[in-house]
């Protein structure tokens, strides 16, 4: 066991202190201590490494400049050539530093739970009066893209060995009887990118709730064994990455029963026909009842019967209805078609909740809902409060790089 070692000294004036002089004292006095610590503590591990190992033939030094929590240090770092003529420094393998890395764990570690919550400016300047350091934002913003593309291509790697390769994906050991599925999406604006805006995609999977509170005044549920994905990605790319992250938690395969609740959205109808998924499919009731608002604004008596017949189980007689109003010319000919399109793709989707329910126990009917308002909200903690501020602008690939990043953090403090 090798051992280092510093040593602090205080000095105090005769005529004493105040208590705000003496702590920024000791907190300096501290500061440089730690560098000095790490700086020890690199070289003894480095002089280890190459004691053990004499076949390394020492070429030169190098410097590396590291950002940590005492602050920037100046690592003086030794390279060597091993029998396959490859130049390497023993120092950094040890420290499992990566090429080119220039902030510590710790530091890139608070980067990230900085940046998933604010903009990368404040971030940065956050970080900066923590350290007592200059950190420039760029860098802040480098540091954390990097980390958010390692997940990006864990999920792509993953993702390509199950659906193109075959392999077997990794998958929870328990078995559900139901697992509801939320989805929806969002959009945000976009920089550099084609379009002046993309969409974000945001799915929830549960197992059941519980109410929070028996004496509140207001119910509240909480979800059990919440799981939330999202993505800047294709529709298809989407369902399959969800659809992987849910199998290695919740065994989606193994579930009795899926049910897939959206707005209506063509891809969330799609989704749930998917040949991994196999879904039941809901339509989320609140857009449904808006789209007949929307339609006729000035007939509420034609909504009234249009919401009595959805209500009631009569879903086969919303769209003839609705044909009758536009033979009438009752409403905006553009909206009637877009709302009989809309019916017609989603019409499976009406009931999807309510031919499930017979099937399942007490526990299970608590999450058959009709309604995506969970993942509503979600969207707007996840997505909206990050993604949506003030004149923020994203190109598609940072964005979800720092989406990626953020679920984690969320996810670590939930």
């Amino acid at each position: 066991m090798t051992h280092v070692s510093t040593q602090v000294t205080l000095s105090i004036s005769p005529t004493g202190q105040s208590f705000e002089a003496i702590e920024a004292q000791i907190a300096q006095s501290l500061k440089q201590a730690g560098k000095d610590l790490l700086i020890q503590a690199c070289q003894a591990m480095e002089a280890n490494v190459l004691q053990q190992n004499h076949k390394l033939r020492r070429c030169k030094k190098r410097k590396l400049h590291l950002i940590t929590r005492f602050g920037w240090i100046r690592l003086s770092r030794i390279q060597v050539r091993d029998d396959q003529g490859r130049f390497f420094c023993p120092l950094d393998q040890v420290l499992l530093l990566q090429p080119r890395q220039h902030a510590s764990p710790w530091v890139l570690q608070q980067s990230i739970r900085l940046a998933t919550r604010l903009p990368y400016r404040q971030a940065a300047t956050l970080l900066s009066d923590v350290l007592e350091e200059e950190i420039d934002h760029r860098s802040l913003y480098r540091w954390v893209q990097k980390a958010g593309a390692r997940l990006v291509a864990e999920e792509d790697a993953l993702q390509q060995a199950v659906f193109e390769h075959g392999e077997v994906p990794p998958r929870g050991s328990e078995e559900c009887e139901l697992i509801l599925a939320e989805v929806d999406g969002t959009f945000l604006r976009s920089q550099r990118e084609e379009g002046q805006k993309f969409e974000v995609r945001l799915g929830l999977l549960a197992t059941g709730k519980e109410l929070e509170s028996r004496t509140a005044k207001h119910r509240r549920y909480r979800l059990l064994d919440r799981l939330r994905y999202a993505g800047v990605e294709t529709a298809q790319d989407f369902g399959e990455r969800f659809f992987l992250k849910g199998e290695a938690h919740l065994a989606l395969s193994r579930s009795r029963h899926l049910l897939l609740v959206g707005d209506g959205a063509d891809w969330i109808e799609a989704l749930a026909g998917h040949d991994r998924w196999r879904a039941t499919y809901q339509l989320d009731w609140w857009h449904l009842t808006h789209a007949f608002h929307r339609t006729f604004p000035d007939h509420p008596k034609l909504v009234r019967r249009l919401k009595r017949y959805l209500y009631r189980g009569d879903g086969d007689k919303i769209i003839p209805a609705v044909r009758l109003a536009q033979a009438n010319e009752l409403g905006d000919p553009e909206r009637i078609e877009t709302l009989i399109g809309y019916l017609e793709a989603n019409q499976s989707g009406f009931y999807g909740a309510h031919q499930l329910r017979p099937h399942l126990s007490p526990e299970a009917r608590e999450v058959c809902v009709y309604g995506s308002g969970a993942v509503e909200k979600h969207i707007d903690l996840v997505i909206c409060r990050r993604f949506k501020g003030l004149g923020m602008r994203w190109s598609r690939a940072g964005a979800n790089r720092l989406l990626k990043l953020r679920l984690i953090e969320l996810d670590r403090v939930a």
